[in-house]
């Protein structure tokens, strides 16, 4: 038996059981933590115990009246309409103890469950399948009321006595997080940095409503500090360190959006000012991968000595590569010492802040000056508030990890951190190279010296016979 083209049917052995033997027991779910100050207008309870609220309204710029669930600028920071009861708008309910609202709880079912009533399921039936029951949730105080039956559908004929009976709905369980979407229009990393490109626009509002900020971070870089350098001596105890990883941020701004087309001396509904977009690079572990050329690739911890030797010098029969007079900043070294080439990598994430300031109104309890209430209902049907307009503050922060990328990220800077195939974040590879002291001492004035060539950094390695300046008094 099927019912449509997209859905299939499962039906247990113990098909004769009714559905009035399912015993469970009552449920009552608080999803207090995401209701907005104007409640939900439907509220879904996932399998992990998450929840999601749906309010009505929405578009960017809207104004508060029906502008709530919003994430998109325009969308205000509570994500609600404060209430906003039948005041000619969109609102859809007081909150106010008692007022309820459809509402959905996700309940994970087994093969305990599947083989003890008939079940009617979309597809195979898999690990990942949940019964479903639908409500009411009160839209103030989040308490959802389950009375322990499931939703079903009716089948006919379902046993050799051509009775009728109901089968419980068994569907894959949702996601409890949905799809984030990247705050950037146009996003785009490569070895200079990250640059992020958000376009503030809403045509459907009025002619010219569109705004544009753009914002470029640098990657931050490695700090390394080492001994000797920038040469040091074959089979001669050579130390290192990885010490930080360091961040980066930079920000543009714009002082005035007009969503609902007012200005900064008059502004309507909607209206944003002071909008800052704020790009930030932080590291996410606390350890960088070096490798050295002729020795190979090592993982470091921040702030670990590692002692280690080379066992060759960086004569290019041995694999050494460009000389210190073309690389520059080694005046420490004849021009035509070979080099060997070393990089540094870190994984580190991305991060986009959108801030501002939204003109909207709030619905605040009791009488307005001029006696006004026009907000905020009592059981009997009654306005109990009074609307006030002013400044409220917005911000939301997005980590933009690589699967949201827009444009394509080189294949060098994927990091994937978990080895699962897919990548998690990005590879930084830019170095600065600062020599340490025999005390481990970065700022001693004898030795102090900073270098940086970008994603890669170089070492000198000679035979002992060749050791210049060291150990001893410094080369200046």
């Amino acid at each position: 038996m099927t019912y449509g083209s997209k859905r299939s049917f499962y039906y247990s052995a113990l098909a004769l059981l009714a559905l009035s033997l399912v015993a469970v027991i009552g449920l009552r779910t608080s999803v207090q933590p995401v209701l907005a100050d104007g409640g939900c207008s439907n509220v879904v309870v996932l399998p992990d115990g998450s929840v999601q609220c749906t309010q009505s309204g929405g578009n960017p710029g809207g104004s508060d009246d029906g502008g709530g669930g919003s994430t998109t600028p325009g969308g205000g920071d509570d994500g609600s309409n404060n209430n906003n009861n039948n005041n000619n708008n969109t609102g859809t309910g007081a909150c106010t103890p008692g007022t309820l609202v459809p509402g959905s709880v996700y309940v994970p079912v087994d093969s305990d469950f599947t083989s003890g009533i008939m079940t009617q399921t979309q597809g195979e039936v898999t690990d990942n399948m949940c019964a479903i029951h639908n409500g009411m949730v009160d839209a103030c105080t989040g308490e959802f009321e389950w009375d322990g039956s499931y939703q079903t559908v009716p089948v006919s004929n379902i046993n050799s006595g051509g009775e009728d009976g109901v089968a419980v709905i068994i569907s894959a369980c949702p996601n409890s997080t949905p799809p984030v979407a990247n705050p950037c229009d146009e996003f785009t990393v490569n070895g200079g940095g990250v640059t992020c490109t958000t376009d503030f626009e809403d045509g459907s509002t009025f002619p010219g409503s569109q705004w544009q900020l753009t914002v470029h971070t640098p990657w931050p870089g490695a700090e390394i500090h080492t001994r000797p350098y920038p040469v040091t001596l074959v089979n001669w105890d050579t130390v290192m360190r990885v010490m930080g990883l360091g961040f980066s941020s930079k920000t543009g701004h714009l002082s005035y959006a007009a969503w609902g087309g007012g200005s900064e001396s008059s502004p309507a509904a909607g209206d944003w000012k002071d909008v800052t977009l704020r790009l930030e690079i932080k590291p996410v572990a606390d350890w960088a991968d070096v490798f050295l050329e002729n020795i190979g690739l090592i993982r470091m911890r921040l702030g670990e000595l590692h002692t280690f030797q080379w066992n060759l010098p960086s004569h290019p029969a041995a694999g050494g590569g460009p000389l210190s007079g073309p690389v520059g900043q080694l005046e420490e070294l004849e021009p035509d010492v070979p080099l060997y080439t070393n990089w540094t990598r870190a994984p580190y994430m991305v991060y986009c802040t959108i801030s501002y300031y939204e003109w909207k109104s709030t619905c605040v309890g009791g009488a307005g000056d001029n006696g006004e209430l026009n907000c905020r209902k009592d059981s009997n049907g009654n306005f109990t508030g009074h609307r006030e307009w002013g400044w409220k503050h917005g911000s939301k922060t997005t980590p933009i990890t690589p699967a949201m990328a827009i444009n394509q990220v080189p294949a060098g800077m994927l990091a994937d951190l978990n080895g699962d195939g897919t990548p998690d974040a990005y590879w930084g590879r830019l170095s600065f190279i600062r020599r340490m002291d025999d005390n481990g001492s970065v700022d001693n004035p004898e030795w102090a010296h900073s270098y940086s060539w970008g994603p890669v950094w170089y070492w000198a390695v000679r035979e002992g016979q060749g050791q210049i300046g060291w150990p001893g008094v410094p080369v200046p």
